[in-house]
């Protein structure tokens, strides 16, 4: 789904228990949300609860930002940041829980339950439009997120920022992503002493437009705390032609690897025609051929095993991959 198409969702699902557009009275508006109904966004927005229910906590994040949005007619168009103007810019957040809605304002530095207001300075060129919403643009919002948000976010953040930019279905632009790293560490560079520029630092260096996705770009930072060198996407000839793409190489292990999110096998939008009978039966022939020809054994792990840097070393143990005794 395109990401325009997504917000556009989120927006009609909140207009369709928008209570003051509607005229409803007051007493069957407290009767909707005295019965669970309706679940309260924000300041003065609702949305079914079965919605919300269904939602990811970006989801139920977009939402509120919205109410935001659509509260502050008649002032001055709020600027969003943060993990909000992540939400906005449809770039990933790993293990964001839904939080108040973030914003700039130059004047006072202000939080509320619902709405945080950082006082930090803002230039005309940092800002970007979406969908009639102002926010922060990905790369000021990459500074801003260092100083708030674990490496964990920030990676998963940092690999699908530069994805955008500097790859095209399998191809990667040396030069884009050249480009995008000086870019960000002339800022760096300007800001020496700022809250979180050793970590904007480190992944800056560290963001590979290969991960397909934030469970691959987690999983390669524990592999890096770890000490294990793994090459990513690594190309295996497939039967009758083409390639396929393995998640991992552990490099000199003789050890493959695949990170599985449970939509693979759950998400009717991947499925496509398949059953998830029949797509795991399609991975098993899949796994067969590529240990078969490349000599190589498979492991495979899921968000769980991903959890912390620990429960990852865990898993590795488990499987009889040798950790290194140094490791960060």
């Amino acid at each position: 789904m395109h990401h325009s198409d997504h917000v556009t969702r989120v927006a009609t699902a909140l207009e369709h228990t928008d209570y003051q557009r509607h005229g409803m009275q007051r007493r069957a508006v407290a009767a909707k949300f005295r019965s669970g109904a309706w679940q309260r966004v924000g300041r003065n927005g609702c949305v079914e609860a079965s919605t919300w229910q269904r939602w990811y906590a970006q989801d139920r994040h977009l939402a509120s930002v919205l109410v935001a949005h659509r509260e502050s007619h008649g002032h001055s168009p709020p600027v969003f940041s943060h993990v909000s103007a992540a939400v906005l810019l449809g770039l990933p957040l790993w293990g964001f829980r839904n939080d108040a809605v973030h914003m700039i304002a130059m004047t006072s530095h202000a939080r509320s339950r619902t709405l945080i207001r950082h006082q930090l300075p803002l230039d005309e060129r940092d800002i970007v439009e979406v969908d009639g919403m102002r926010c922060t643009g990905p790369d000021r919002t990459l500074i801003d997120l260092a100083a708030t948000e674990s490496e964990e976010l920030l990676v998963g953040y940092a690999d699908a920022h530069l994805r955008s930019q500097a790859r095209s279905e399998r191809t990667v632009d040396a030069a884009a992503c050249s480009a995008w790293r000086e870019r960000l560490r002339s800022h760096t560079r300007n800001a020496p002493g700022a809250r979180g520029v050793r970590r904007l630092r480190r992944v800056i260096e560290f963001a590979d437009a290969r991960a397909d996705s934030p469970l691959e770009s987690i999983s390669r930072l524990h592999f890096d705390r770890l000490g294990i060198e793994v090459e990513p996407q690594f190309a295996v000839p497939a039967p009758g032609g083409g390639r396929y793409f393995v998640d991992f190489r552990l490099v000199g292990l003789g050890v493959l690897g695949e990170c599985d999110g449970a939509q693979k096998y759950l998400d009717p939008r991947m499925l496509g025609e398949r059953s998830p009978g029949e797509a795991v039966l399609r991975e098993k022939r899949r796994d067969d051929w590529i240990t078969g020809t490349s000599g190589s054994r498979m492991i495979h792990w899921g968000h769980r095993e991903t959890s912390t840097t620990e429960h990852f070393a865990a898993m590795l143990r488990a499987f009889g991959v040798p950790l290194p005794l140094r490791h960060r």
